[in-house]
């Protein structure tokens, strides 16, 4: 486990600049999505490259596992791209994790960090980069999200990559009802991703350290039952009794889907964190939603669940 426990923030992004695209883990099997992704981006004024594997496929993967690594070490590494966008979640980040050269990214703990952003399956890369370089990066929209992408999502974008200065997470602006499941506040840096990825780290080297922080989570296409069992075993772990505060995603179509009598996703939260008595907040949109927030990894966050309020207190950029 290497011994970087400082986070470092990257320099803000700005028009003109170079993004690049990697795909740590599911493919994209219509080329009108990506290219729409990428005519968003340059829209934003930035230039795109795509890394030499991004558009493989190999059964439910985007391409071979050494293949999917070595681009990701290839973009972070070279100089003439200045963040780098992943192109989906899915499934797969894992198996890049494993087929990573380590000693070739411990390499990079020596240069100046870079944007790197994605959410869902791409909490993994998020854990390593923390883990393994110290770096600030970004739980926020992958490049299919920029194929039809709202207005909230590439403000919320430009908010915490291209401007240095603290912010607040809105509400859906749909839908800006949120809950409080505990009153009170709670300070300490943000960090989290989505819930399924965060308990298939359990007991990795890249493990979420949860203690003291300001915990967020999110996910999508489950049942109540299985975001019962997750976080039964992240309590059950001692894993989230720490933590300063919780603040929790919209978890898009994790409604009942079967004909039985479960427990609804709100009963799930009341059962199991409303106990722990600490500050908890209910449905911002962290995640899977139509409308997608940039939180950047590691920075100081408040959360007041009674003020329904979830602000960066320092921005992720520099």
């Amino acid at each position: 486990m290497s011994g970087v426990d400082a986070r470092r923030k990257p320099p803000r992004l700005l028009p003109g600049q170079t993004l690049g695209v990697v795909a740590p883990s599911s493919p994209v099997l219509d080329r009108s999505t990506v290219n729409r992704g990428i005519a968003a981006l340059e829209g934003l004024g930035f230039r795109v490259v795509c890394g030499t594997h991004a558009g493989d496929r190999y059964g439910n993967l985007a391409g071979r596992d050494a293949d999917r690594a070595a681009d990701l070490l290839a973009m972070l590494e070279r100089d003439d791209v200045d963040g780098i966008v992943c192109l989906r979640g899915g499934y797969g980040a894992i198996r890049t994790a494993n087929a990573l050269d380590l000693p070739r990214l411990r390499r990079l703990a020596g240069r100046a960090p870079k944007p790197f952003i994605g959410f869902s399956d791409i909490t993994v890369i998020h854990a390593i980069l923390a883990r393994e370089l110290g770096w600030t990066t970004f739980y926020g929209p992958v490049l299919t999200s920029f194929a039809r992408p709202t207005a909230y999502t590439v403000a919320a974008f430009r908010r915490a990559l291209m401007e240095a200065e603290p912010f607040a997470v809105a509400p859906d602006p749909d839908d800006p009802w949120t809950e409080t499941i505990v009153p009170g506040v709670a300070e300490g840096e943000l960090a989290g991703g989505c819930l399924q990825l965060l308990v298939t780290l359990l007991g990795t080297p890249w493990e979420v350290e949860l203690r003291g922080k300001i915990f967020f989570f999110e996910d999508v296409h489950c049942e109540p039952y299985e975001i019962d069992r997750m976080l039964s075993q992240l309590i059950a772990a001692g894993r989230i009794q720490g933590c300063a505060g919780i603040a929790i995603g919209e978890h898009a179509d994790c409604g009942q889907k079967t004909p039985v009598n479960h427990l609804g996703l709100e009963q799930v939260f009341d059962d199991l964190l409303r106990p722990l008595g600490l500050p908890t907040l209910y449905r911002l949109p962290l995640g899977h939603g139509k409308h997608l927030a940039t939180l950047p990894l590691g920075v100081r966050a408040r959360l007041d669940a009674a003020r329904r309020t979830l602000e960066i207190l320092e921005p992720g950029v520099v």
